[in-house]
């Protein structure tokens, strides 16, 4: 029996990058993504580092979900892993590879909660041996992708998904640990008792020292 979750954000948290830019920087390098899609998503990912609103983001990962309509989810699937043991991996840093087995030595519930997709989250879940991931999943029929998403799991979105994991494991949010960079994770930072701040934008950065939250720069 666990005796309280811990929840860890993946972009800029557990990795020390943007998952998806790292990602689809691997693909434009095996030709399966473009250089001016991917000079957005950095634009994107600058505004996300300085800590400002992006109120397009859910539409711009609907849009690029859409471009892997059709294709073999067991293929697409395959090649984030290659991604990861490959890119991925040496992006983990290591003050959360620390954090991770503290909370594993007290029996913790380990869990990835990220708006990043499943086909990124999850082996970077199952490398590091968490018990749980909450993310963004990807719509899949038959083994094809269909170019959808589920619930993009952001902001609010986090919060709804933890205190849903909480109520069915029976854990209490009041010793729930939350690992994140993001002014955007601010909702579910608020709710845990245990609130920690990693690297995190200017934003969050001066919440977090009126708070006194544990601040972690690296």
């Amino acid at each position: 029996m666990k005796k309280y979750v811990a929840f860890f954000d993946l972009d800029r948290t557990l990795l020390d990058k943007y998952s998806p830019q790292l990602y689809y920087k691997y693909e434009i390098k095996h030709g399966k993504f473009t250089w001016w899609k991917y000079y957005r998503m950095g634009l994107f990912t600058l505004f996300y580092k300085l800590g400002i609103e992006i109120k397009d983001m859910e539409k711009m990962m609907r849009d690029t979900a859409a471009q892997y309509a059709g294709q073999s989810a067991e293929e697409a699937f395959g090649f984030a892993r290659q991604w990861f043991e490959e890119n991925g991996k040496f992006h983990i840093r290591e003050s959360m590879k620390k954090e991770i087995e503290i909370h594993r030595k007290n029996n913790a519930y380990l869990v990835i909660i990220s708006a990043s997709p499943d086909s990124i989250v999850m082996p970077v879940a199952e490398y590091l041996s968490f018990d749980d991931a909450i993310c963004t999943r990807t719509i899949i029929k038959k083994g094809i992708i269909t170019g959808e998403m589920g619930t993009y799991m952001y902001e609010e979105n986090k919060v709804k998904e933890a205190e849903k994991l909480c109520k069915e494991h029976n854990f209490n949010l009041d010793d729930a640990y939350f690992y994140s960079d993001s002014i955007s994770d601010l909702p579910l930072l608020e709710k845990v008792g245990n609130p920690v701040c990693v690297s995190p934008d200017f934003r969050l950065k001066r919440i977090a020292k009126k708070r006194n939250w544990r601040i972690i720069e690296k």
